[in-house]
């Protein structure tokens, strides 16, 4: 599955309590000295970097996959986004001059053939002066350690719904679920999760208690799990560079920033 629409159906009704949490809104404000107008967002969720660009003055329009992401971008926002596959745009070429692939777009795609499609359409409509901003989700290297502690994180892969479970244990019952995914004993769990908690970044702990949050509203929470994909690819900055090396596109800057990474291409 490359755009995971089913999950992004199911989050769609409690996206307003994780939306700004990887390409957020510190992040667009970094990117604002270089974005041009007219801007088009994909990927555009609920609208929230659309409704951020257009309060700076930016015209700006936003596409999504998910109906449902359309349907409440309307109901909260009053902002009508375009329904469309990343790889079949209803604009006409040359429509914009700057074109911004938020995390959840092609850093939740898995095959190269469906990357490139999505930025070869990506150019279509961009002018030949513009730029193309890709965002990828970041975690910070204790994270990492830590996902592949537990077999979560291995070969360029995070296990999804394994990790989406976590959200559903209490922290007793995830002392022993840590303890035997890495055949530790329940001390030895509880200080690698201690650990964990201690280092990772701020913006980490932010997101888990959102996701916590949002299953505490799930009415069914495996509805959410089950939607998901069984596995998301990870790309970390070597990752990255070499996905684009492989797809022919000069990337003309890497930007590590707070939450995510974000190529300018």
């Amino acid at each position: 599955m490359s755009y995971c629409s089913d999950f992004w159906n199911v989050l769609a009704r409690f996206h307003a309590d994780v939306e700004d949490s990887n390409f957020d809104l510190a992040s667009v404000r970094r990117l604002l000295p270089e974005i041009e107008t007219p801007v088009l967002v994909v990927g555009a969720g609920h609208g929230l970097i659309v409704a951020e660009l257009r309060k700076y003055g930016y015209e700006c329009d936003g596409v999504d996959l998910s109906s449902e992401m359309i349907r409440h971008a309307k109901l909260r926002r009053e902002i009508a986004l375009v329904q469309a596959d990343a790889k079949a745009m209803p604009f006409p070429m040359a429509s914009y001059q700057t074109i911004i692939y938020a995390t959840g777009v092609v850093d939740f795609t898995a095959e190269d053939d469906d990357i490139q499609a999505m930025l070869t359409e990506g150019r279509r409509v961009l002018k030949e002066s513009g730029n193309i901003f890709v965002a990828f989700y970041k975690a910070s290297a204790v994270q990492e350690s830590f996902l592949a502690m537990l077999g979560l994180l291995s070969d360029g892969r995070v296990a999804l719904r394994q990790s989406l479970e976590v959200y559903l244990l209490n922290p007793a019952q995830m002392v022993g679920w840590v303890a035997r995914r890495a055949g530790l004993g329940r001390f030895r769990a509880a200080l690698a999760l201690l650990r964990v908690s201690a280092l990772c970044t701020m913006q980490e702990r932010r997101n888990t208690l959102k996701m916590r949050r949002v299953f505490r509203k799930l009415g069914d929470p495996h509805s959410l799990i089950n939607a998901a994909p069984e596995k998301l690819p990870y790309r970390n900055q070597r990752e990255i560079e070499n996905l684009f090396k492989r797809l022919g596109i000069p990337i003309k800057r890497l930007s590590a920033l707070g939450t995510c990474w974000v190529v300018r291409i």
